[in-house]
């Protein structure tokens, strides 16, 4: 998804989640682990660092 994209906003993942909270901050935190910028309250969105 971030590949093809080059950026994939926070809605998005809340989406195919299916809105589990838990696993949505899981998936934003391995994405931050794995080098990836995953923005703020103001650019919410995952880009490759």
């Amino acid at each position: 998804m971030i590949a093809a994209n080059g950026k994939v906003h926070w809605s998005e993942i809340l989406e195919k989640v299916n809105h589990d909270e838990l696993i949505y901050k899981l998936t934003l935190k391995y994405l931050r682990r794995d080098g990836y910028d995953i923005g703020n309250w103001k650019i919410p969105e995952v880009r490759p660092s």
